[in-house]
């Protein structure tokens, strides 16, 4: 059997190394955070929509946002306790904004 490698520790990266093990491939998942599922697949319960793809960077979401920070069944909860961690997700959020279109077109 092969001797693999899997970058990134998200939900698909930690799954495909488990099942790529069990086949008997030797497998090395690599991972740059301390911890796995710290990036894309954080705090997203393991949810795989292959029906809804439309990004959620859109200008409307920031509204929804605020007014769901207020909701304890929100589909997005953000705690308002300010970290920098919280602020530079949010300055990327903004900042993908105008690539709503096409980063949809690309997801689908």
């Amino acid at each position: 059997m092969a001797h693999l490698i899997v970058i990134g520790g998200g939900i698909t990266g930690v799954t495909s190394a488990y099942v790529l093990a069990r086949q008997g491939h030797q497998v090395t998942l690599i991972e740059k955070h301390r911890y796995a599922g710290m990036e894309t697949s954080h705090a997203n319960g393991g949810q795989l929509s292959a029906s809804n793809a439309e990004v959620w960077t859109h200008p409307s979401t920031l509204l929804k946002g605020l007014k769901w920070m207020f909701k304890p069944d929100a589909p997005l909860l953000v705690n308002p306790k300010p970290s920098w961690h919280k602020l530079s997700w949010f300055a990327e959020f903004v900042a993908s904004i105008p690539k709503y279109r096409s980063n949809t077109v690309a997801t689908t």
